[in-house]
């Protein structure tokens, strides 16, 4: 928390911390140290009580920052998370480290302590210097009252002192980290002998016996899950907007108040040939690659299509599309592409510009500057708007006339005719689909799933700022794809799978021979380019083994045959690419820094293990962790 609230004490997180935890600062006459009184027990440590508040109050600050930082996270995501149990531990870990400082004599004196919490720049004027004033219209803003800031800090500040002191001796030497750089950075290419599963097609014969048995198997593969279809009427600001008449002179004094939210950026339509070249290139490598880009230059100044120019020489992943990249604004691009383009006039094509990906020539098929739309271009947007703003005031009025309306038994249509809104009609979607479908959560679509077709649902369901009003016009109940839809794809699984079994007998086969060093007769051998110890072998494909065992080689024999998706393969080291002193002592620092960091955590782990491991620690209550 201590070196959090340092870094990042305008975050929001920090905010939320402030406005989850109750603040006191004596210092400056802020408050008092008495502490809330206690509630349940959740669990103890040694002679330790976690108390239920404490826990909440940790849980609530965990929950905000992940649904903060993951907006469309659901429940049973979070339960999957078990973030209830990962809040206990950390209390658990704070309370040993706790109770250690005071074994060991730790401390925070009191200048100490002043001296940290007016450290932080959330606390400090526009001279960076600790304000009592600001200080109080903080806690004053988020509504805190005097409470357990200080006694918090001060015991973040102990922790952190014993943290230090278990680490203390924490080092990594050159040697380490040298070789951790080296296994990190080396790479391999290697010799390879396919036998392509393509090659046994033809000889993997699959029966409706072994079709069947696989989709029995596998049922839960085909599911289809329940699916309904709903007439609605949206109690929504958007829903009611169609029944609200907007002023056109309100319109145009909306915009004469706002034409600054209406600015367009300056955009560029843009095209771009890209001649790949490593930031670190050699001027050998340069001169090529400038060379390359220099030719195609030419074709382009001189007529050609730059469309296929593009497709034909640029090694970028626009290639395929003739380098176009679509519509972009400044900040979209790396620094000299976007200086280059929006330097260009239209239908202009640049001279080779270097970035870090390499060079580009750029075509800019047009440029638009930043303007101010007139008001007829955003006239319908700003009704749209005011319509819906103010509509939004009637969605608890509309919503109560129209719930009484259907406990009277008049029909959604009806209701709709009298209130003036529109009966939509939903598609066909699962549970899953509904917030996409109708707007509506994975719960409250639980409602429309509960009930049989031609059903009313008698609560309102929660929808985009407002309500739904629903009937279930079908309904279908869950369910499995039949066999005679999958058959097709379950064959072609099985004889892509058979296929592949057969090419490894093949070349089980020929083990004897080719690991003695005997290739006649064998499929070609080819040499795949430089790979890293978890990169994708292009040739080969994804194959843990095979990397693994390349790099574990230390000489240039065969080895296999490895089973892959592509058959099986048979491979030896070619060789080995280790990077230059150059590079490590370029790196080094950077290593160095990792490697300790890595170590620290990993000898505080051990040590907070060490001290939970000669504790007496007790759950009160599991059944309030098993529920979150």
């Amino acid at each position: 928390m201590l070196d959090s609230i340092r870094q990042n004490s305008q975050s929001w997180g920090v905010k939320l911390a402030f406005a989850l935890i109750v603040v006191v600062f004596v210092f400056w006459g802020v408050g008092s140290m008495n502490g809330p009184s206690n509630s349940s027990v959740l669990a103890t440590v040694n002679d330790t009580a976690i108390m239920m508040p404490e826990f909440r109050r940790a849980y609530e600050l965990q929950m905000s920052a992940i649904k903060a930082r993951f907006p469309g996270i659901d429940e049973a995501q979070f339960k999957q998370l078990r973030i209830g149990q990962q809040v206990l531990q950390g209390l658990i870990s704070r309370t040993l480290l706790l109770q250690e400082a005071e074994r060991l004599g730790m401390t925070v004196t009191p200048v100490e302590l002043k001296t940290e919490i007016a450290s932080i720049p959330l606390f400090q004027n526009a001279q960076g210097e600790f304000d009592p004033e600001v200080y109080k219209q903080m806690l004053a803003a988020q509504g805190m009252s005097a409470g357990s800031f200080e006694r918090q800090f001060k015991e973040d500040l102990l922790t952190q002192k014993v943290r230090e002191n278990a680490v203390i001796s924490a080092s990594v030497s050159d040697e380490e980290a040298r070789e951790a750089f080296v296994y990190a950075s080396e790479k391999r290419s290697m010799d390879y002998i396919m036998y392509s599963a393509i090659d046994f097609f033809k000889k993997a014969t699959v029966t409706d016996e072994e079709i069947k048995a696989f989709y029995e198997t596998n049922i839960g593969r085909y599911a289809v899950p329940a699916q309904v279809t709903i007439k609605f009427l949206a109690i929504t600001p958007q829903g009611l907007a169609g029944s609200v008449i907007v002023d056109e002179a309100a319109a145009e004094a909306y915009y004469a108040d706002n034409q600054s939210a209406f600015r367009t950026k300056e955009q560029a339509d843009a095209s771009h040939i890209l001649v790949k070249l490593n930031e670190n290139a050699s001027d050998e490598e340069v001169a090529a690659a400038t060379k390359k880009i220099e030719k195609v230059l030419k074709l382009a100044r001189g007529g050609k299509d730059f469309g296929k120019l593009a497709e034909k020489y640029s090694e970028g992943p626009s290639a395929p599309t003739g380098g176009a990249l679509g519509n972009f604004s400044r900040g979209q691009m790396v620094k000299p592409f976007e200086d280059a383009v929006f330097a260009m006039n239209d239908g202009e094509i640049s001279e080779p510009i270097r970035t870090r990906f390499g060079l580009h020539i750029i075509k800019v098929n047009k440029l638009e500057k930043a303007r101010i739309p007139a008001f007829e271009e955003v006239k319908g947007q700003i009704m749209t708007k005011l319509a819906e703003d103010e509509a939004a005031d009637k969605v608890s009025a509309t919503l109560d006339t129209v719930m009484e309306q259907m406990l009277s038994g008049k029909s959604l249509e009806d209701i709709a005719k009298e209130q003036k809104l529109t009966v939509a009609t939903s598609p066909e979607f699962s549970r899953d689909q509904a917030a996409v479908a109708v707007g509506i959560t994975k719960e409250a679509a639980e409602e429309l799933f509960s009930v049989p077709s031609g059903t009313t649902v008698d609560t309102p369901l929660e929808a985009n700022d407002g309500y739904i009003i629903a009937r279930v016009e079908s309904s279908k109940p869950e369910s499995s794809m039949p066999l005679e839809q999958v058959s097709a794809s379950i064959k072609e699984q099985l004889v892509a799978d058979k296929s592949v079994e057969l090419a490894f007998d093949a070349a089980k086969a020929a083990s004897t021979k080719v690991l003695a060093g005997d290739i006649e007769g064998q499929p070609k051998v080819q040499t795949t380019p430089l790979v890293e110890r978890k990169g994708f072998i292009p040739g080969v494909g994804a194959a843990e083994d095979v990397v693994k065992a390349v790099f574990e080689a230390d000489g240039k024999k065969w080895m296999g045959p490895y089973k892959t998706a592509a058959g099986a393969v048979f491979v030896r080291l070619n060789t080995v690419d280790k990077p230059s002193e150059e590079v490590w002592l370029a790196a080094k620092p950077e290593v160095e820094k990792t490697l300790l960091q890595r170590k620290k955590q990993q000898m505080e782990q051990s040590f907070v293990k060490s001290l939970a491991d000669k504790s007496e620690i007790v759950i009160k209550n599991n059944e309030i962790l098993d529920n979150l």
